[in-house]
């Protein structure tokens, strides 16, 4: 239906075949911009799974051809700013089709792209079955290679009869161009309509469906305008932003904040921070100007030539189209060549025009670096455990909701009865006396608010870092009172221990799985404050206790994973050194936070806390909520029923106290940095060394099953080293053989078994080479950055990469450093642009840089220097000589060796 009742912010779709869209992506994002192209239908896309496109302020889907190579395909570009949900593609040899949803007038509709390669057999029942698929309002544009003189076409082909079988009883309808969208090069081929929408839309929608001659290809594009707006992201809810007047602030603080409220009893509690949250809140909505989510557009600014070249164009390809001369498509070919040449120079110029205005100073360069380096957000749809999917939000929600209640549980499956029995009897037994918990201050809970990070996202209560730093002394005591009446009744709010989940994909993981994301807990910023209050209280106990072992490494202060390395290190070291075999087992625990069992855990904490403290903790771990928020949807709310609370200030401690008593033995070496464990075995005969580590493991089986803690025998490794040919038998666990390999991936180092650390080195180096294909842009001898800033965006960005761990392997052979150090030298040339004749140690002299060998020496003389007055006995003897001091007789160099360099 044709209407005229069209509007600046009316739905725009560009449908285009575009015969390849990586040759034609400077004249799409000119036309997308110049065009306002909402959504961009794209037919022939030639894209793979390893294709890399990036069209400003435009989100890809894309739908490849099933056999992974660059030809057929489709794709769909939408504007950032739209809302819209992403639906299953179809992938089938003889249609690709990629589809979204969107609101209409708030009825969802359907929008996909389609292709129809020409070389295959599409029945009726092919149509219908895509068509239904699309769900009860959609339109479907793309190139069909289905030609009838129904919707405009000069013939009828076989593949077009069929179609239309379909559209008529269903009532489809066609929306087509006036004039032909194919364009044949061969004058002995005559111009059709191949490219088209189908549509099943509501009546009140109007449309107009015109041909567009701006893209150059053998298909003209078609545009198709809806006389409805398309919906917008809308902006997370927030309390501040750079308008706020934190005088009027603290003034409206002033006046509702009062100190001489009744906290006798936890109603008295909740009932105060309600009020507390309710008054901070309105204080700042009511000193916040609001403002409107509007998009900064990305403007392109041609200049008058290009724009003139545009049009000259557009009218050459108008006129061949007409009369269909040599001649006239000669002279169209050389405009659009000539076109492509002056629009890929003109973005190379701007690009590097932009590049040229960054600055450290303003923080610009790291917004550009973060946004080339992070992948863009997508929203696929998620697959749900009987097999149908989730597409909008709401219902993705809930499905991560779902799968996030069953995680956080016990595992039902291992349990030692009589260890339960003798848990629970024990959390019923009565507390001894104690004296009360000391007092907090309004100067220690200020203190504490001043050491939080500024940038941490809030909680339900959209509290942040800037809001609680500008609070007024007043409101900072009435907090101090209400801290104080939780220390006093033991009893943790119920609202400070909800929390809101977010979700971020895996790297690698298939996107359609919720077990894919990476739940990311926000909790209430004050309830953050208390944690970290009461645990400067419990700290002095604990260790004083010592209840944590030395070979945990995790979550402890002066504590890191180079240490725990260096350790594993060196008891391989010696057993080379002394031919020995050294067995190892890397075990992985299942979801060793979220599975937590509490009762097991208050058991640990009745044991070692004060009463007063051992309380609040029984209240912090009960009755815990949380809410799935995706985009802008929330989740039911749910009970969290086992794990430590999940981005909680007290969680890493409280993990550790749960992990804390597992056996030992004093035939094996046991590395522990958090959830990660390696025990090592070592003697002169492989069975020795393998029955020593499998009486440890069936020890730890026992520990493992009275705790509910579950290991991933298969996601487990076992490894020998030696220099010796033979390796040790294979270990069991649960009786589960564990998985036998040559390298292991430890703390983010891998290990070989020969401990040479070519496999480390060629990863890092694979590592390096991905960032940097990412950073050359903005690195490359082209750009307009300082030396100075290059140079600091490969010390921040990419010599992190190589630098973890190089006080360990910082001794492998220089047959294998050099492989960094190639890519060190070719970096180097990159940003100077140096001439061959430039030597590399010239480079580096210029540039005050170190080469791979000497940071080596530098990083482990700094990080031997430290370990003198480290707390921790086993730290501190990694400055001894490696274990047992066995005469060297290997060539190859050990860490300490770097000191003598």
């Amino acid at each position: 239906m044709v209407n005229n009742s069209f509007t600046s912010n009316s739905l725009i779709i560009l449908l285009w075949n575009c015969n390849g869209i990586l040759n034609h992506v400077n004249e799409l994002i000119v036309v997308l911009h110049e065009k306002r192209i909402d959504i961009a239908l794209i037919s022939e896309s030639h894209l793979t799974e390893r294709s890399k496109l990036n069209i400003p302020g435009y989100q890809l889907i894309t739908s490849h051809h099933p056999d992974g190579t660059a030809h057929a395909g489709s794709a769909l570009l939408v504007r950032n700013f739209i809302h819209f949900n992403s639906l299953p593609s179809t992938t089938e040899d003889y249609l690709q089709a990629c589809a979204i949803s969107i609101n209409l007038n708030h009825i969802p509709i359907t929008i996909a792209a389609a292709y129809c390669p020409p070389r295959h057999n599409i029945t009726t029942q092919h149509f219908k079955q895509f068509l239904t698929s699309l769900g009860h309002n959609f339109i479907v544009g793309g190139d069909f290679n289905a030609k009838h003189p129904h919707w405009g076409c000069r013939t009828s082909n076989p593949r077009g009869n069929n179609l239309l079988q379909l559209i008529s009883p269903e009532q489809y309808k066609v929306y087509s161009p006036s004039l032909p969208t194919y364009w044949p090069t061969s004058p002995t081929k005559r111009p059709d309509i191949l490219d088209f929408f189908i549509s099943k839309a509501p009546d009140h929608l109007f449309h107009h469906v015109e041909n567009f001659n701006d893209l150059h290809s053998d298909h003209s594009a078609v545009l198709l305008t809806i006389n409805s707006s398309p919906p917008i992201n809308s902006n997370n809810p927030h309390l501040v932003n750079k308008t706020t007047d934190w005088v009027k602030f603290n003034d409206l603080l002033l006046k509702t904040t009062k100190l001489d409220i009744k906290l006798k009893s936890p109603d008295d509690i909740e009932d105060a921070i309600t009020n507390l949250t309710t008054a901070i809140q309105c204080a700042a909505w009511n000193s916040t100007t609001l403002t409107t989510n509007t998009q900064k557009p990305f403007q392109l600014n041609l200049p008058t030539y290009i724009r003139n070249l545009i049009t000259e164009k557009r009218r050459a390809r108008s006129l061949w189209q007409v009369t269909r001369y040599p001649s006239d498509k000669t002279r169209l070919n050389t405009l659009t060549a000539h076109l492509k040449r002056l629009l890929a120079k003109f973005r190379n110029d701007s690009y590097y025009k932009h590049i040229e205005s960054l600055s450290i100073q303003d923080g610009s360069i790291w917004k550009t670096t973060k946004r080339v380096l992070r992948d863009k957000p997508c929203f696929p749809p998620l697959k749900n455990p009987d097999g149908s999917w989730a597409i909008n939000d709401s219902e993705k929600a809930e499905l991560f909701q779902n799968h996030l209640t069953e995680v956080f549980k016990p595992h039902i499956n291992i349990e030692n009865q009589s260890i339960s029995n003798d848990v629970t009897n024990y959390l019923l037994s009565p507390l001894q006396m104690s004296l009360p918990p000391k007092a907090f201050s309004p100067a220690e809970v200020e203190h504490c608010i001043s050491t939080f990070p500024p940038k941490k996202s809030p909680g339900f209560d959209l509290i942040t870092y800037e809001v609680a730093r500008h609070l007024p002394r007043k409101t900072i005591i009435l907090l101090t009172y209400i801290f104080n009446a939780i220390l006093r009744l033991s009893h943790f709010p119920l609202q400070w221990k909800f929390s809101i989940i977010v979700v971020i994909p895996k790297h690698g993981k298939p996107p359609d799985s919720p077990s894919s994301y990476r739940p990311i807990s926000l909790l209430p910023f004050f309830s953050k404050v208390l944690e970290k209050l009461i645990l400067k209280r419990i700290t002095p106990i604990i260790s004083n206790s010592r209840i944590i072992p030395n070979t945990q490494f995790g979550f402890r202060n002066f504590h890191s994973t180079t240490h725990q390395i260096n350790r594993i290190t060196d008891t391989i070291s010696a057993s080379l050194e002394k031919k020995q075999y050294c067995t190892a087992v890397f075990l992985d625990v299942a979801q060793a936070f979220d599975r937590v069992w509490h009762a097991g855990l208050l058991y640990k904490l009745k044991k070692i806390l004060p009463p007063s403290f051992y309380l609040i903790f029984q209240s912090y771990l009960t009755e815990r909520q949380f809410a799935v928020r995706y985009r802008t949807s929330l989740s039911s709310l749910s009970t969290i029923k086992a794990g430590v609370p999940q981005g909680a200030i007290a969680a890493p401690l409280l993990f550790n106290i749960f992990i804390a008593d597992q056996p030992t033995s004093p035939n094996t070496l046991v590395a522990e940095y958090a959830d990660d464990k390696a025990i090592l075995s070592v003697h002169e005969n492989p069975l020795t060394a393998s029955e020593n580590l499998q009486s440890h493991l069936h020890e730890l089986e026992t520990w493992y099953k009275n705790w509910k803690v579950k290991i991933n025998e298969t996601k487990s490794w076992h490894i020998t080293f030696t220099l010796k040919h033979g390796i040790c038998p294979p270990i069991t666990l649960n009786n589960i053989k564990i998985p036998t390999s040559n390298t292991t991936k430890y703390l983010g180092v891998h290990f070989d078994k020969k401990l040479n650390w070519s496999h480390h080195i060629h990863c890092t180096k694979l590592k390096v080479n991905i960032r940097l294909r990412l950073l050359r842009q903005i690195l490359h001898s082209k750009s307009k950055l300082t030396l100075h800033t290059k140079l600091n965006l490969y010390k921040l960005l990419l010599k992190p990469i190589w630098t973890y761990g190089i006080q360990i392997w910082g001794s492998a052979k220089k047959s294998n450093l050099n492989k960094i150090q190639i890519s060190q030298n070719k970096i180097f040339r990159l940003i100077t642009n140096a001439p061959f004749y430039v030597t590399n140690q010239t480079l580096h002299a210029d540039l005050k840089m170190k080469t791979i060998a000497q940071t080596a020496t530098n990083y482990y003389t700094r990080y031997h220097n430290s370990l003198k007055n480290h707390p921790n006995n086993l730290a501190k003897d990694l400055t001894l000589p490696i274990p047992g001091n066995p005469p060297k007789r290997l060539k190859r160099k050990w860490c300490r060796d770097l000191l003598f360099n």
